[in-house]
């Protein structure tokens, strides 16, 4: 079965470059620069959820493949010594998924630590205009 809308490896690859640049910027304490940078940040969570499944399916597609061209190699070894082997031939799936997952996670807690930060921007706004 193949899937029509699973992005290549060479786009993922570009598309993680963008996100990962997005996520290494340094926030602001300024609330409409926090909540320009968050609504980008839930666009790329959202994003990157995709690109983890999609990753997955290249990962699932090449361990078939690989397990089938392997397979009399694979079965001379002990299963956990089989596990790393079809593992070490995933090398750029592998790669991919795990940055994914990274960025994913990542964009996750920096949209927590904005919501901190403009909650802390709220209170201060209130305490100015009660001091």
């Amino acid at each position: 079965m193949a899937l029509d809308n699973i992005t290549t490896k060479k786009d993922m690859m570009v598309e993680l470059e963008k996100y990962q640049f997005h996520a290494e910027i340094s926030l602001s304490e300024n609330p409409e620069e926090i909540i320009l940078w968050s609504t980008e940040a839930l666009t790329y969570l959202a994003r990157t959820a995709k690109l983890i499944a999609d990753a997955q399916y290249h990962k699932d597609r090449k361990m078939r493949s690989e397990l089938t061209e392997q397979i009399k190699t694979i079965t001379s070894f002990s299963a956990s010594t089989a596990n790393k082997f079809v593992d070490s031939l995933m090398e750029e799936e592998n790669y991919l998924l795990k940055w994914a997952e990274r960025l994913n996670a990542a964009f996750a807690r920096q949209i927590d630590f904005s919501r901190t930060l403009i909650s802390k921007a709220k209170e201060e706004l209130k305490y100015t205009h009660n001091g």
